[in-house]
């Protein structure tokens, strides 16, 4: 039953990608600091594809996976965690441009030692990205709510990575 939220989240991230296929698609490769009320800090990585759809808007497909590893591999959880998200950027002062970004997505526990909640989330942060020659780095923070079944969870990611 848990199951399938998680695919019918697949389903609308396989139909966005099609649709970013037919645009200038921009992709980011990044790590993120985890924190989770449940779990304490994990450790993850975290790819994104954006299509823009004004100069200001793009539409974002992330694919995020986090490990939980401090109390040792018998001990660890993992979490896979895929957004969908607006992302509006401001207008860029000198190499710097600040974003926000919303949306949905979902939280998928991958080991039965997680002790939080699953399901889907709402999140909403900001970011900057600094521009270099040809690529972008990115610094982000953008917090979520796991509505759970029992519970509801915060999860906070503090994001780095590149933008091609």
């Amino acid at each position: 039953m848990k199951r399938r939220p998680c695919l019918l989240f697949a389903l609308l991230l396989l139909m966005a990608g099609t649709a970013f296929a037919q645009r200038q698609t921009r992709v980011g490769l990044g790590f993120n600091a985890l924190l989770t009320t449940a779990e304490g800090l994990g450790l993850g990585v975290r790819a994104r594809a954006a299509a823009p759809v004004s100069a200001d808007l793009s539409l974002a497909v992330d694919l995020g996976f986090t490990g939980f590893i401090f109390r040792g591999r018998d001990e660890a959880s993992y979490v896979f965690d895929p957004q969908l998200s607006a992302i509006v950027t401001f207008p860029p002062r000198e190499r710097q441009a600040f974003y926000i970004l919303g949306g949905v997505g979902a939280y998928a526990p991958l080991s039965d030692r997680y002790r939080g909640e699953s399901g889907p989330t709402v999140h909403f942060g900001f970011g900057w990205v600094q521009l270099l020659r040809e690529t972008q780095v990115f610094y982000e923070i953008n917090p979520a709510l796991v509505v759970g079944e029992r519970s509801v969870d915060v999860v906070l990611p503090l994001r780095v990575g590149v933008i091609f």
